[in-house]
């Protein structure tokens, strides 16, 4: 894989690329919550034609200069495949960028298949998250001094590791994990491959199972014994199944 760089709508963008990439037969990969993608990349090898995109925030990509959702970044999707001549690729998009792709095709992005690993797009328990989030806001402007392990300690698990991970960006966290996307992937209308760890514990299996009876176009792949980063835990078996689907 090579690394690259580009400016999409005046941010700054890194990605790795495949050294044969065709971008006809294009295999686009979105990460999750600031996760870079050089993790997938790893376990994926000398994949042919792929492109995976260090998203805004995160990965060594610029911050974003204002609050942004799933749909700007999703419009950030679509900007960065047409600068660089993607028309209809297969969309791989892990936790929030399963929430990121699926917003990008519910609104006219092109793309022939979507695969989503662990996707974080059922977002109803929201009351609790957002006190916390409040709670911790208001406790860190009080006392400053406060680091980020020590919020962690005293919040305990009550907080969201991702809450605590998300330093100048978050306000963009509160604003993705208050954004469900049952709807818009109830209405896609292409093939659909779900593939999710058993045990995954930030975006828990029932969700699987809820968002494969929400789409006749679903097929639900299951690795056992892996959690929210099945690729990681588990990459021979994931490598299989995702092999049977690009």
């Amino acid at each position: 894989m090579i690394n690259k760089e580009i400016i999409v709508n005046g941010l700054k963008a890194s990605y790795l690329i495949s050294s044969d990439f065709n971008p006809n037969q294009a295999i686009v990969f979105l990460p999750g919550w600031k996760s870079p993608v050089s993790l997938f990349c790893s376990v994926m090898g000398d994949t042919h034609n792929l492109v995976a995109l260090n998203l805004p925030g995160w990965g060594g990509s610029e911050n974003p200069k204002s609050v942004w959702g799933l749909a700007e970044y999703a419009d950030f999707v679509k900007e960065f495949l047409n600068k660089i001549d993607v028309k209809n690729p297969i969309i791989i998009g892990h936790s929030v960028g399963g929430a990121i792709a699926t917003e990008y095709i519910a609104n006219g992005g092109q793309a022939t298949k979507l695969i989503i690993i662990g996707g974080a797009l059922i977002r109803e328990r929201l009351g609790r998250s957002r006190r916390l989030f409040i709670v911790a806001k208001i406790f860190r402007f009080l006392f400053p001094f406060i680091n980020k392990h020590q919020r962690q300690k005293l919040f305990g698990k009550s907080l969201s590791p991702d809450y605590v991970q998300a330093g100048e960006l978050e306000e963009i966290y509160q604003r993705l994990i208050g954004e469900d996307r049952q709807s818009a992937f109830s209405e896609l209308k292409l093939p659909i491959i779900l593939i999710w760890g058993q045990n995954d514990q930030a975006t828990p299996y029932l969700q699987a199972e809820r968002l494969k009876k929400l789409n006749s176009q679903v097929i639900l792949e299951t690795i056992l014994g892996a959690g929210h980063y099945s690729f990681l835990d588990k990459p021979e078996e994931f490598k299989k199944i995702i092999a049977k689907y690009l």
